[in-house]
């Protein structure tokens, strides 16, 4: 076959030549990360030039990659739907924008959720919001890009702060942005389950409870995630999310909320493999590669497969171990990029028996005002293990000692 790869996440992470045998396959890669390096030697590659966003000049300029490639894989969050476009444009076989919109649109995918009668926190149009907005003065809300990742954009405030942000942007005829929607804030636990999915079926997952918010990582505070035990409830709402929005094979990575009183809401999902220490820990826990898995279904030609395709994958036993994991990382993109203060103390003796693996930058490779969560990016950044309150325990100490002081308050999602 012909697969061409649209090269975002680290190649050492992804490991595409364990899914892609190189020498059976011709093998291409368009780089968006300005650089070749790390590619296996001798591979077909280019550095693109434009943003995926720009499907235009991608199959202008790549069209004699494009138009013979049997498969085009892509597992970036920022690079999905931009691929699903030049699939349909070429006739590549694999998922289309109307399979990645409601996985990767979030006004979208909430719609859809309230048409399914899942529960989730109450939102709104930022047309609707503006032209009725809430009784409730005290109630935090948040403004979300529809088609942004790792939280960048989010604005929080209450009714009145949101209405004068609103106000400011630009926007349809309204004068309201239609890129954007209002979110009620919902107090509460933010849990993560990752795992995946074939024909319809969840195959593996792992569910796990954040330390720390991704919004305040956003901001400058370090996170971390602790797996902990399935909770019947979000599993059951799980399926439901998915089957809703039409995911039947694949990653997933679905973000919920555990209400105080145990009540389990929708946050949002993705359809690839989670980012920070996600596949690590998966990995750890159940004996599956996460990344390998996600990369068997692309293979077989995602969601659109050529007719007559089994579409046949194997599938690898899941063996539980007997720890529990948990992942961290602290940011580096909230400083300036010409004046970097991203040094963190860190004494790894201390966390003995605990610790798996650690990664310590003292120059991280962090661009500035760009979130990222890999650990080349990243000042700190590691795997721990132990029992489920141990793990929540060991994170809380780690961001607490090696960096600032995490924020309480859990607002956003990655």
């Amino acid at each position: 076959m012909n697969i061409v790869i649209l090269h975002r996440i680290p190649f050492t992470k992804i490991r595409y030549d364990l899914a892609v045998d190189h020498r059976r396959h011709t093998v291409r890669y368009l780089s968006t990360t300005g650089t070749t390096d790390g590619l296996p030697p001798g591979a077909h590659s280019r550095i693109l030039a434009t943003p995926t966003t720009d499907v235009d000049a991608l199959a202008a300029r790549h069209a004699d990659w494009l138009g013979p490639a049997d498969r085009l894989i892509a597992r970036s969050e920022h690079d999905l739907l931009p691929a699903a476009h030049l699939r349909e444009r070429f006739a590549i076989p694999g998922d289309r924008p109307a399979d990645i919109a409601p996985l990767r649109d979030k006004w979208l995918m909430r719609t859809l959720a309230a048409d399914a009668g899942i529960p989730q926190p109450a939102f709104w149009s930022a047309a609707d919001f503006r032209r009725t907005p809430p009784a409730t003065a005290a109630t935090t809300y948040l403004i979300k890009p529809r088609l942004e990742a790792s939280s960048t954009g989010i604005q929080t405030g209450d009714a009145r702060q949101i209405l004068a942000r609103l106000a400011r942007t630009n926007g349809d005829g309204d004068g309201v942005a239609a890129d954007v929607f209002v979110e009620e804030f919902v107090p509460g636990e933010i849990w993560h389950l990752d795992g995946y999915l074939r024909h319809g079926t969840i195959r593996a997952v792992t569910s796990s409870v954040y330390v720390g918010d991704c919004l305040n990582f956003a901001h400058g505070s370090p996170l971390g995630s602790a797996q902990t035990p399935d909770e019947p409830g979000a599993l059951a709402l799980l399926r439901r999310i998915l089957a809703a929005l039409g995911q039947r094979d694949g990653a997933f990575h679905c973000e919920l909320i555990r209400t105080p009183g145990g009540r389990f809401l929708f946050l949002e999902t993705a359809g690839r493999v989670g980012g920070a220490g996600v596949a690590e820990t998966f990995e750890l826990r159940t004996g599956i590669n996460l990344y390998q898995r996600d990369l068997a279904h692309q293979l077989v030609g995602g969601t659109h497969h050529p007719a007559g395709e089994t579409g046949a994958v194997e599938e690898p036993p899941v063996r539980l171990s007997a720890h529990w994991y948990g992942w961290f990382v602290f940011p580096a993109h909230h400083h300036a990029q010409d004046a970097p203060d991203t040094s963190i103390s860190f004494d790894p003796d201390r966390f003995a028996g605990r610790l798996v693996s650690y990664v310590h930058n003292e120059r991280p490779a962090a661009k500035a005002g760009e979130i990222s969560y890999a650990a080349a990016a990243t000042p700190l950044s590691g795997v721990v293990r132990g029992t489920p309150r141990q793990l929540r325990d060991t994170l809380a100490e780690i961001c607490r000692r090696s960096g600032p002081p995490a924020q309480a308050t859990a607002l956003e999602p990655v």
